[in-house]
């Protein structure tokens, strides 16, 4: 089933080939007609009211001071650019709007927008983390309007890193594995997530992680859909399993508490009418994972 879900649907092309070429980015860097964007502390600026859109500014409005501008890409062959407002001195004239965090406004702006806070936010997050080389300690340089970076020393290619974390609607019999991570808002339950480490496929990730939170085990996983997450750069791989057990022993350090619930008391949540289970907002995968099994047919 396809999906389209917040921080998907980025409409930039991102020109991998052209960048390569310096002549050709300097080119996009001197286009009057280019767009730029303003993170500060990785939040946007936006416009108020109930159908926020991103600030854009040109070249000339730019405020000086900021971090290098990063190529995020080009549609109908005008450039967009990120740029990092971190080292700008405080009251430096920026675009006079309030900046906003991705999670609490991503829902409300266009789709293509919200990608291109996912993509501005992890870039600049990564530019941010990779100054030095990871190799020999040298300094990095950006190259190819931020695609990569390169180390001044060692010659040593750095390009950004993305993530993957499963994430997973386990389900045996009508129900659903739920879980609830330790600290969180009490009542509040998602799917299993966790990282897949090196040496691992999807499907063994999946199993693995399950099995450590909360003791079950499962077989037949699905791959269901993906979404970018930028907090900093996550690719959520969404997935379904069938339990194989249904025992449950929490892992007490990342799980506070599972438990396997019915579609309606899944529906219930959902509609805002349980008093037991709160779930993700649809700011996130996990609650369209939900959603879709919920909606099922018994």
């Amino acid at each position: 089933m396809e999906q389209r879900l917040v921080f998907s649907g980025n409409l930039l092309s991102r020109s991998a080939n052209e960048r390569r070429d310096a002549a050709w980015i300097a080119a996009r860097r001197d286009d009057p007609a280019g767009r730029y964007l303003l993170l500060q502390s990785l939040e946007a600026p936006v416009t108020a009211g109930e159908q926020p859109r991103l600030v854009w500014l040109s070249r000339e409005q730019l405020p000086a001071g900021g971090e290098e501008p990063i190529l995020l890409g080009l549609e109908t062959g005008v450039p967009h650019f990120v740029v990092s407002l971190d080292g700008v001195t405080a009251g430096a004239s920026t675009a006079q709007t309030p900046y906003v965090d991705a999670r609490s406004v991503a829902e409300l702006l266009p789709a293509e927008e919200a990608a291109i806070v996912a993509q501005s936010r992890s870039m600049t997050d990564w530019h941010a983390r990779t100054r030095f080389c990871s190799r020999c300690g040298g300094p990095t340089v950006s190259l190819e309007g931020g695609a990569r970076r390169q180390c001044e020393a060692c010659g040593e290619r750095h390009y950004p890193r993305v993530d993957p974390s499963i994430i997973v609607l386990v389900e045996h019999d009508g129900r659903a594995l739920l879980a609830g991570r330790r600290g969180s808002v009490p009542g509040r339950s998602s799917c299993v997530a966790g990282f897949v480490e090196p040496g691992e496929s999807i499907e063994e990730a999946v199993a693995r992680e399950v099995f450590e939170e909360t003791g079950v085990e499962v077989e037949d996983v699905n791959y269901s859909y993906s979404q970018p997450w930028p907090f900093p750069a996550v690719l959520m791989i969404g997935c379904r399993a069938q339990a194989r057990t249904t025992e449950i022993q929490v892992d007490g350090v990342e799980i506070e508490s599972a438990g396997w619930f019915t579609r309606t008391a899944v529906r219930a949540a959902l509609d805002g009418t349980s008093s037991e289970l709160t779930l993700p907002q649809p700011v996130a995968i996990a609650h369209h994972l939900i959603r879709d099994w919920a909606t099922e047919s018994e």
